[in-house]
């Protein structure tokens, strides 16, 4: 948006069209999270001007009467108090003579988990406020708020700030100012959370302003000085540290300001945008500077600074000269020269990593931005999965953490297959992964009832078809046991034999690596990794490693046979075949997802044929892939593709579609 253009067409209608009653703005908003429609909502309130604030879930509405003397006021400062968002896209304006009838917002009572709004950072480093240095500072619209509710209604009694008693200031907050009205979680430094500082030696305490200060300080110049500091942030544990070739491959980069994205990190605008938003994903990252290259190689895992105590010691670490860091996500008892801690107790959300392809974004894994998730009807059953649980309370649905529910009730329980627990309850249903995804996918975009083809790729590959009532696994994938590999790479075809033999005598270390046993023994991807000698032996280091890779196209690797089922042991002897002639692990990378593009398209294109659907969904994290992803849409991107909206495409949107089972 262009403000100075709007401004003066705002102010050349007003003068032009005397006869016009109504002014709207309207912003795409593509989720129904309502922390930037309440936010201006309460700020309309604060300055004084009468706004009605709807949102449906496309696009936020702004109505007011365009002779208001404050409309113009209110519209500039928007600038300064709105953050970026994922979800926000294109403004736009008009004046009308008629009141429409839109939604209004509504207040859905839920705790977010998300950086701290353009006010509330203000706060924490304006030396006047009482919440300077004071990493919890947050308001109804922003920061993290979901860490410490212990279970639903959002109140402060069910909260662990329930501990902790405002002072007199926030009191009167509470009243006075709208983006703290009625803030269940509201404090500052006089009533707030203490931090501490421990070492070997000494403890030291965050209790005023200097003090506050004088941690972070202190925490920044030992990183610099290449001490580790454990930190116990609002997301988690974090072992923070000056990176080293050594270690620093499967860490995660922390920027300290946005100079420093640009200066050592390649880009698009809309990854920019993305890394600092109020939302604060993750994301992989091509590297562009040579200290990066040689640290992280061609990409890596970023991160723009998310909640206080992160955003307080990027902004030491800044003033020491140093624009990134790392850090690893860990427990409270991983080993670290210092330790800042706090005692109030909290619970962490799997923090949110996501995909960006051009125009098309979604998220590939992670619980923290996407829930708690508000439905606005209220499900007669109950969905399990992952420990995420969708439940009705009172007339919504929403998806949370299970341990936030204090007492279930529905007329049914949906629960994933893989989960240990039992309801109990006289109408209990289990479900498949690839189910819950597929209907997931169908009901964000409306399209449960209609004839649809889905792909679930996370390890293993699944071909569905939705008839309009049901999930049906098509073409269900081949077992594959690592255990067994090399018998059954030997009896693939005349000839496989010798190419095992000749395999296991240029590569006995691959060889024993493989036969002894690991955590991901049965997984596809890590084998491959194995295969490959790579430093990262999962899926996400054969994607890493694609990205490495400059040439035009790749090799093809067998990825089917005749009865069209995907053949985990086929695949790995083109892999041993190509490792034998020498081919580079970036090549062959690359070509793995190109040929797994290629694959998915040819059996979609039969698919679409037999059953006359047009409709495809895509889930499972392997599709948050470059290559794989560039090469679905190039043979198939004129057709129906769905993929995720606002939930991830990984294993996390499973409890949403098992509500529609």
């Amino acid at each position: 948006m262009d403000d100075k253009l709007f401004y003066l067409s705002y102010s050349f209608h007003k003068k032009l069209k005397r006869e016009t009653l109504y002014f709207i703005f309207q912003l795409e908003f593509s989720s129904n999270k309502t922390y930037i429609s309440s936010l201006i909502k309460a700020y309309s309130q604060k300055v004084g001007i009468e706004i009605e604030v709807y949102q449906n879930g496309q696009v936020i509405t702004l109505l007011a009467n365009q002779d208001d003397s404050g409309l113009e006021a209110f519209l500039k400062g928007l600038e300064d108090i709105l953050p970026a968002s994922l979800y926000l896209g294109k403004s736009q304006h008009a004046f009308v003579e008629s009141k429409p009838h839109l939604p209004l917002v509504e207040d859905l009572a839920v705790p977010y988990n998300i950086a701290p709004c353009p006010t509330c950072q203000k706060e924490m480093f304006d030396i006047s406020s009482s919440r300077y240095y004071y990493p919890f500072t947050s308001c109804n619209h922003c920061g993290g708020q979901h860490p410490f509710l212990d279970h639903y209604p959002y109140r402060r009694e069910n909260s662990s700030m329930r501990f902790l008693v405002p002072c007199e200031s926030c009191k009167e907050e509470l009243n006075s100012n709208a983006l703290r009205k009625d803030y269940p979680l509201i404090s500052c430094i006089d009533c707030g959370i203490t931090v501490k500082m421990v070492d070997k030696k000494s403890e030291r305490y965050a209790n005023d302003k200097g003090s506050y200060r004088k941690l972070f300080e202190v925490s920044a110049k030992a990183i610099s000085r290449g001490k580790t500091v454990l930190v116990k942030t609002l997301n988690g544990y974090r072992k923070f540290f000056r990176p080293k070739s050594s270690d620093s491959k499967s860490t995660i980069l922390l920027m300290t300001s946005a100079n420093a994205l640009n200066k050592h990190l390649m880009m698009v605008t809309q990854e920019f945008n993305a890394l600092l938003s109020i939302e604060r994903p993750i994301l992989r990252v091509s590297t562009k500077s040579d200290e990066l290259k040689e640290l992280y190689g061609s990409s890596s895992l970023v991160k723009y600074p998310d909640e206080g105590m992160t955003i307080l010691l990027a902004r030491e670490l800044l003033n020491l000269g140093l624009e990134y860091i790392a850090y690893d996500e860990v427990d409270s008892l991983a080993s670290a020269d210092f330790l800042v801690d706090f005692d109030i107790p909290i619970s962490f959300q799997k923090d949110t990593r996501l995909f960006i392809n051009q125009d098309r974004k979604f998220f590939i894994s992670g619980e923290r931005i996407v829930y708690p998730m508000v439905l606005k009807e209220n499900s007669p059953v109950v969905s399990l999965a992952h420990s995420l649980m969708a439940v009705g309370v009172e007339d919504r649905t929403i998806i949370d953490g299970m341990e936030r529910f204090k007492s279930v009730e529905g007329d049914g329980v949906h629960i994933l297959e893989s989960e240990e627990l039992e309801s109990g309850h006289n109408n209990e249903r289990r479900f498949e992964q690839w189910r819950g995804s597929m209907l997931s996918v169908l009901a964000e975009h409306q399209y449960l009832g209609q004839k649809a083809i889905g792909i679930h790729f996370d390890k293993s590959l699944y071909f569905l078809y939705y008839n309009g009532k049901e999930v049906i696994n098509v073409v269900p994938p081949n077992p594959f046991d690592a255990d067994s590999m090399f018998e059954h790479i030997a009896n693939l075809r005349d000839g496989s034999d010798r190419l095992v033999e000749n395999y296991k005598k240029h590569f006995p270390k691959i060889v024993e690596r493989i036969e002894s046993h690991h955590n991901n023994h049965n997984d596809l991807f890590a084998i491959t990794a194995i295969m490959l000698e790579l430093e990262d032996e999962s899926f996400e280091g054969i994607s890493s490693k694609a990205l490495e890779f400059m040439g035009k196209g790749g090799i093809q690797i067998d990825t089917h046979v005749q009865d069209n089922r995907f053949d985990n042991y086929a695949f790995l002897a083109s892999v041993m075949s190509y490792r034998l002639a020498g081919v580079e692990s970036e090549l062959m990378c690359y070509s793995i997802f190109e040929s797994f593009g290629d694959y998915v398209s040819e059996i979609v294109s039969q698919l679409t044929q037999k059953t006359k659907a047009q409709t495809i969904t895509f889930s499972g994290e392997t599709f948050a892939n470059q290559a794989l992803f560039a090469r679905i849409q190039r043979h198939l991107g004129r057709k129906r593709l769905l993929f995720p909206k606002n939930l991830p495409i990984g294993k996390e949107c499973g409890v949403y579609g098992g509500l529609f089972l």
